[in-house]
């Protein structure tokens, strides 16, 4: 994949809460977010959810 389109996807995530960033930009290590960490199980159910949809179309 091209940098610019991770770089740009981190971004998202970053953005909205997914992950969170430790470290300097290029050395820089992302770790799931808190928020996310707290409602992994809902997030799960939902996943499971769009990937049964997206098999059955």
């Amino acid at each position: 994949m091209d940098y610019k389109t991770i770089r740009h996807h981190l971004d998202v995530l970053l953005k909205n809460g997914v992950i969170t960033m430790e470290g300097d930009k290029y050395g820089a290590m992302y770790f799931i977010s808190k928020a996310l960490e707290a409602n992994l199980d809902e997030f799960n159910q939902i996943w499971e959810k769009i990937d049964k949809q997206s098999k059955s179309s």
